[in-house]
């Protein structure tokens, strides 16, 4: 069968070579079978009539926060992963999407149709909706008024205060800015996100009366109590630069705010470090240090496909997330840890698919590790997005046909030229001129669309790196205790509420509820994650693209992982 599959992905490579687009080979030989559909279907029935209520109060919380991804983002993400196992793709699964509970989340900012990641930050993260760009502060602040963002009653807790009030661990990692929108959600109030920097605050004339972001992350409570913090930002922190860094936010003021970071601890007796590379990250000490302090980026953290992967390079996103839990899993009380992939939204911002998706896989990653590092019976972990985006899946391409490729015929389209699967409906991908006769787009006949800076056309133009979000509602995906709650379409603000009353913390720290735990209920979900992933690597050493097993029978696995 290996030896059938392989020479089955060579024929379709050479094919694709051919024709210049890859048509990916389905892993389910039975799928043509009406046998296969009814039986896939009732094992889909008995998933969901033993789904479990876990009703203990949850140690841990890690919520995971794929910056941008929606779910037309989530479909093609799970396509680019199957493709990238030579399978069509569309058959499988991302892992958060084999949790057992998913809801709906509404996305709109107080002022906004289509929101921006502050406004929704401020939502999930405190159980407050908010104004478009601004952080922890509700709807009586509007964009860039420093002074109503100054007021008590207008300023609002998040899950970090909730979480260290009850003497948990707290941590953020992140692909983006430590002082970027969503991990600014967790401790800053500000009128507005881009208040990340002194100079930018003066550009905009914010009063003396309200500090910058990075300032509030190392000074103020509640971001100087986390004992991890670890993503991108050195620019904005005041800390030596690598030679060339493009200008954004650099301090006036003269702060260096990672010596400040470590100074304070120093002088209250604190082991820390401070890391900016993979080597020193790895020689990291986890068990005697309490605070860590990762920056691996001047500004963001490199994309997947262009990151250093040598030692002195930039450590992989699941590197991160397990250093982080393996040094918050050591509080007897929890932790709370938020993990973002924040350039999933950039590469859509810039309208490169490429890059999104490859960030989207590299997510999933950390989550799998994540699942393998703590006890899922005493641990909440949810997957979910702050907002969408304007990319859309489109045409009647084949199935198997390259996600980032072109659609191979089409008889709706009038004009005859090719065009790609994943399209913008506003973006710098703009590309339309006139003959003098009518309008004429891009014609992408021997264009490499898979090229990690292809931009694929957009109806609206917008400058670079402007293309919009979406506003339509995003899912989220839960496992542990009280996952359960998420069970329809609700306000973003419910995933506050869900971490709260999961872990006893904030509003709900009067925890009386009746506890129910199925025996068992996750104990092998690691085993077979572990089992599926060597299962993949051995396929591919042997020259196959991956395990030869029905959608059937990895239904079977994961219902055997999450319903023992």
């Amino acid at each position: 069968m290996t030896s059938l599959r392989t020479a089955v992905l060579l024929a379709a490579v050479l094919v694709g070579w051919a024709t210049a687009e890859i048509v990916y080979p389905s892993p389910n030989k039975d799928e043509n079978d009406s046998d296969f559909w009814l039986e896939l279907g009732r094992k889909e029935i008995e998933e969901a009539l033993e789904q479990p209520k876990l009703t203990n109060v949850a140690k841990n919380v890690i919520l995971f926060l794929g910056d941008g991804m929606g779910i037309t983002v989530n479909t093609a993400g799970r396509i680019l992963k199957g493709q990238k196992q030579g399978n069509s793709g569309e058959e499988g699964y991302l892992v958060w999407e084999r949790f057992p509970n998913i809801g709906l989340m509404k996305t709109y900012n107080l002022d906004k149709q289509v929101p921006d990641s502050a406004g929704t930050a401020t939502a999930y993260l405190s159980g407050v909706k908010a104004n478009f760009y601004t952080l922890g502060v509700n709807g009586k602040v509007k964009l860039d008024d420093c002074e109503a963002s100054l007021i008590d009653d207008n300023r609002v807790k998040t899950v970090l205060d909730w979480a260290q009030d009850a003497d948990k661990e707290t941590g953020v990692v992140t692909t983006a800015q430590v002082s970027h929108a969503t991990p600014g959600g967790l401790y800053a109030k500000s009128a507005s996100r881009k208040w990340q920097c002194d100079t930018i605050m003066k550009k905009y004339k914010a009063t003396s009366g309200c500090k910058d972001i990075a300032r509030q992350l190392v000074e103020d409570e509640p971001g100087r109590n986390m004992k991890v913090i670890m993503g991108g930002g050195r620019q904005e922190m005041g800390a030596p630069l690598e030679e060339g860094a493009k200008p954004k936010c650099v301090r006036n003021d003269g702060r260096n705010l990672v010596e400040k970071w470590q100074q304070d601890r120093d002088a209250a007796g604190k082991t820390n470090a401070y890391v900016t590379n993979t080597r020193q990250l790895r020689d990291l000490d986890v068990e005697d240090t309490e605070y860590i302090l990762g920056l691996f980026g001047d500004l963001h953290v490199p994309y997947e496909v262009d990151r250093n992967t040598t030692l002195d390079g930039t450590p992989h996103i699941k590197e991160m997330v397990e250093v982080a839990i393996n040094r918050l899993n050591k509080h007897d009380k929890g932790f709370f840890l938020l993990v973002e992939g924040g350039r999933i939204d950039h590469g859509l911002h810039y309208g490169m698919p490429k890059r999104a998706l490859e960030e989207l896989v590299a997510f999933e990653e950390a989550v799998e590790r994540a699942l393998e590092l703590v006890n899922l019976e005493e641990t909440l972990i949810i997957v979910t997005a702050d907002h969408s985006h304007v990319m859309t899946i489109n045409g009647y391409p084949n199935r198997g046909n390259n996600i980032l490729g072109l659609v191979e015929t089409s008889d709706d389209v009038s004009d005859g030229l090719p065009f790609t699967t994943l399209m913008f409906t506003n973006g710098h991908g703009y590309n339309f001129t006139w003959d003098g006769h009518g309008v004429t787009r891009r014609n992408l006949t021997g264009i490499d669309t898979s090229d990690k800076n292809f931009e694929p056309l957009a109806a609206v133009p917008t400058y670079e790196g402007s293309e919009t979000h979406g506003g339509e509602d995003v899912a989220a995906f839960a496992l542990g205790p009280m996952a359960h709650l998420f069970h329809r379409v609700h306000e973003q603000t419910h995933v506050a509420h869900v971490m709260g009353y999961a872990a006893c913390i904030g509003p709900y720290d009067d925890c009386d509820r009746p506890v129910r735990v199925p025996a068992n209920v996750y104990e092998t979900i690691r085993d077979q994650n572990r089992e599926k992933r060597k299962g993949m690597s051995s396929a591919t050493a042997n020259g196959a693209s991956f395990v030869v097993m029905t959608l059937a029978a990895v239904i079977q696995v994961v219902r055997g992982a999450i319903y023992c």
